[in-house]
């Protein structure tokens, strides 16, 4: 909890350093990439075991828990969108608003996603223009695909 996090690791700073710990233990840290199946069992079980309760908790048919890094979830979120869109015959919804206080990858990948960026205003103390987010959303509801909200 001392080391330098990194950028795009948003999330990382949010867990406690209790919650970290078994990432560290050699019996879990340290399975090679190329390991047998028959000894990444137990890794096999947990994911599959986590994806079935997020599954269940969010009432999807099917979670996916790749790709890891921030940015690139960003970007399969927005991909799915897209794709979610474009299946219901409204592939015109290309709209995706974002905060003036987003971080960098954001609009980046919106737009690597084929998605216009709409910047929302933030108020003084870095919230959301609430004002601001009801306008553009009217202004833009026929094409509006996206409102892209990163918390922290």
């Amino acid at each position: 909890d001392r080391a330098m996090i990194p950028l795009g690791s948003c999330t990382m700073k949010l867990n406690a350093a209790a919650e970290m710990m078994p990432v560290s233990w050699p019996s879990v840290a340290n399975l090679h990439p190329f390991a047998p199946a028959g000894h990444s069992g137990g890794y096999r079980a947990i994911i599959a075991d986590l994806e079935a309760w997020l599954s269940e908790i969010t009432g999807f048919d099917a979670v996916t828990l790749q790709p890891n890094a921030g940015s690139q979830g960003e970007y399969a979120g927005l991909l799915a969108i897209r794709g979610y869109h474009r299946a219901r015959g409204e592939g015109h919804r290309t709209v995706c608003l974002i905060p003036s206080s987003a971080h960098g990858t954001n609009p980046a990948s919106a737009a690597m996603a084929g998605m216009s960026v709409v910047v929302v205003r933030c108020t003084e103390d870095g919230n959301i223009d609430v004002e601001d987010l009801k306008a553009k959303a009217a202004e833009h509801s026929k094409d509006l695909a996206a409102l892209m909200f990163t918390y922290p």
